[in-house]
């Protein structure tokens, strides 16, 4: 049985990413959200479209099945883009194909939560809402099999950090390594974004990460960019109890660099915390080795 290291793994991600104005009532930031789930696609569920097929699509009186399509061709890159999106206005491709030289080379989609968490703003007349989404990103060797399928949390105030199943193969199509990351964490993104918000600072960032025997998140509360008084804040938070591991400022960041826990005046089990989970951290570029780019 493989063992699951830290995966606080950033990479090329399309920011996903809208604040709305909206003129209804507020939600209780302690209401209980359900979870969005990932889909689980592999070699053998997934199916490609020809580029030929796609063209064909986009050439015809659109919506075609529902579905508008639009072909591109990026001249830097020679690549050939064909975008599926269910509204002609919406910005956010609902699918993304790109071809180099007739060969499928990546393909991108996502999915949003139709739920929203709505909080309010100092301008009260301001209310911001966002919602909890992913996105999939798969890569192809230059004959055409694939190389990678993974998933990033790409909300609003998620940082891009890896869910779902990944899968990575050999050029033959052989599975090399395949990384279930999500039922390690109890806790969701909004439990996250409502410890966040007690702060009561503008802008809230989230990631996450795991071992063999934490899992475990990380909120970075923002201040306003003109506000000089108020300190960015990073909490570590505990995914299996929901307790506040540390929360500090900027300064303090050079006791975790030295592991120096002693001066951040934790409690006795946080300390102990972080010591043995010391013990089990491994680089994320030795661990995900195999779903660094090909091409």
């Amino acid at each position: 049985m493989y063992k699951i290291y830290r995966s606080v793994f950033l990479t090329g991600i399309f920011s996903i990413s809208s604040f709305m104005n909206a003129q209804q009532e507020i939600q209780n930031p302690t209401q209980k959200f359900s979870t969005l789930k990932t889909d689980d696609i592999s070699k053998e569920t997934l199916i490609i479209p020809t580029y030929e097929t796609l063209v064909s699509n986009a050439k015809q009186k659109q919506p075609v099945n529902g579905i508008f399509y639009k072909v591109a061709h990026d001249q830097y890159t020679n690549k050939h883009i064909v975008e599926l999106k269910d509204n002609a206005d919406t910005p956010i491709p609902f699918i993304s194909y790109e071809f180099k030289e007739g060969v499928i080379y990546s393909i991108i989609t996502g999915k949003r939560d139709i739920q929203k968490y709505t909080r309010t703003t100092e301008n009260s007349a301001y209310i911001q809402q966002f919602s909890y989404s992913y996105q999939t990103q798969i890569d192809f060797y230059k004959n055409g099999t694939i190389h990678t399928i993974r998933h990033f949390a790409n909300g609003v105030k998620s940082s891009g950090y890896p869910v779902g199943i990944w899968y990575a193969y050999s050029e033959d199509g052989t599975l090399q390594q395949k990384i279930d990351h999500d039922p390690h964490f109890r806790m969701s993104f909004y439990d996250l974004l409502a410890i966040g918000d007690s702060h009561g600072f503008p802008n809230i960032g989230i990631s996450r990460a795991f071992n063999d025997i934490h899992s475990y998140w990380y909120i970075f509360v923002y201040p306003h960019p003109e506000d000089r008084e108020k300190k960015e804040i990073t909490i570590l938070v505990n995914d299996k109890t929901g307790e506040i591991i540390y929360s500090i400022v900027d300064e303090q960041k050079k006791y975790l660099k030295t592991k120096a826990y002693d001066k951040l005046n934790l409690s006795k089990e946080s300390l102990e915390w972080l010591l043995e989970n010391d013990k089990y951290q491994i680089p994320d570029n030795e661990f995900y080795k195999l779903f660094r780019g090909y091409w």
